[in-house]
């Protein structure tokens, strides 16, 4: 009995870490230093990986890849941010690509969201599935403005603009409320 139980407490504490959330984390290609979840800063070194980061991400020279993510993320010389389910805060790089839904303020040259963006895309090019919220750049691109407006050069709403549902581009503004 004695054996068993120590068993399970060594396979307890030695698994832990890979469980654990981390205050500080290095992400390199293929490597997490430390392993686990993120609640602190994370910084990114050309690509990284991890599941859940909860509070400041910094890419620097490439991608920084998360599962989940909320908070602040700045990326410095080329950084992107790409979340690949949902995200909640302020993302600011060259890019920001979210394959799920997000709310706060993307702010890069490109900004992509597969699904609802509930806030505001500042850049070059904006890109979302669903509006709420407001788009400013030279090109911003939705399926359909559920509440919410783009300002740009080109407005482009799939399911028509405000002038009719048969026109879906509209130079300078297009808005739905």
């Amino acid at each position: 009995m004695k054996t068993t139980v120590s068993a399970l407490l060594l396979t307890v504490a030695i698994s832990a870490p890979a469980f654990a959330e981390q205050a500080i984390q290095l992400s390199v290609p293929d490597a997490n230093f430390p392993p686990g979840n993120v609640k602190g800063v994370r910084v990114t070194i050309l690509h990284g990986k991890t599941s859940q980061v909860t509070g400041l991400d910094i890419p620097i020279l490439g991608i920084s890849e998360t599962q989940n993510f909320s908070g602040l993320s700045v990326g410095f010389l080329f950084g992107i941010s790409r979340v690949t389910g949902s995200s909640t805060g302020v993302k600011l790089g060259l890019a920001n690509w979210n394959d799920g839904n997000a709310k706060g303020a993307d702010l890069g040259f490109a900004n992509y969201n597969a699904g609802q963006f509930t806030g505001l895309q500042l850049g070059a090019f904006n890109y979302t599935g669903r509006l709420n919220g407001l788009q400013f750049g030279f090109i911003n691109a939705t399926d359909r403005i559920e509440k919410g407006v783009q300002i740009g050069l080109i407005n482009y709403d799939k399911s028509g603009t405000f002038i009719s549902k048969d026109i879906p581009v509209f130079p300078l503004i297009n808005a739905r409320f």
